[in-house]
This record gives structure tokens, sequence and C-alpha cells, in this order.
């Protein structure tokens, strides 16, 4: 089955800093205001996500941690990711399935406080059914494959 990178690593970090994101990390301590984040489009998601850059630069080899906003009725297809994520929902309710095969027939709850594992190149669907933050923590380079781009 063919399976195309739909944003290159590079790419994504090209788009965190066009859109003026803070993505470089710094050696000292630091403490983040969630009232400060500077949200931009999330490359490589369909139009209507939102992402937060908190630490690091997922171009790029290493660790990151970012933040993902989605309004509610949002949905990304099955996709996968070259990297294993921890995810923390913050804020809203989602639902994920998992599988080639992903389905809201099969979609587990991810309501506020959820934590979730998810492995490296684990194919999941995401659907949103309230306005939703994500915490998300992971090791670049990171990008996303749709299993059936369109």
């Amino acid at each position: 089955m063919l399976r195309i990178t739909v944003v290159a690593p590079l790419a994504i970090g090209l788009a965190f800093q066009l859109a003026g994101v803070a993505i470089a990390a710094d050696a000292m301590p630091m403490i983040t205001d969630a009232q400060k984040l500077q949200w931009a489009p999330a490359p490589g998601l369909p139009p209507g996500a939102e992402v937060a850059v908190l630490y690091g630069d997922p171009s790029k080899p290493g660790p990151f941690a970012m933040r993902l906003r989605f309004p509610s009725g949002y949905q990304i297809p099955t996709h996968s990711h070259p990297t294993d994520e921890l995810i923390t929902v913050l804020s809203g309710n989602a639902r994920m399935a998992f599988g080639e095969d992903a389905s809201p027939a099969t979609a587990e709850p991810m309501p506020a406080a959820s934590f979730m594992v998810l492995p490296a190149n684990a194919w999941h669907e995401l659907w949103i059914d309230a306005d939703t933050i994500v915490e998300l923590h992971s090791t670049g380079p990171f990008a996303t494959k749709l299993l059936n781009p369109q």
C-alpha cells in the first residue's frame, strides 16, 4: 500500500519559523504562560488545527513538546507518525480509533485529563467532539503520513 509523507520535517520547521512560533530549545529553566502562547496553523493537518510549540524543534532530532488546538467537529483521517507520542488531553473531548480500518464505531473516548501513549507508525484517526487542546511530547524529526492521501 502506498503511504505518502504529507509533511516533511524540514517543512514543519520552516512553517513554524514563518509563523513566528518560538521553537528554539533553551538550556535554561523556563516556565511557559499558557495565556501567552503563539498559536499558528498546524502544518500538515487539515485546515482549522492550530499549534504552539512549547519546547524544542519538531523538525530536528531531539525532544519537543507542543500543544494542538482543534475546533469542534474537526477530524484527522487515518494517519501515523514516525516517532512515539505521549499525548495529554488538556481540555475538550476527542475520540481516537486505531489501525488501518479506524472508524467512529471503534473510536475510544479521550475526555479532558486523558493520557495516551501512541507507538511510532501506529495508524490512528481522530475525531474532535468539542473544542479541544492536547499536549504532545515526542522526538523529532516529526512528520504526518496519511494512509489514503486525497
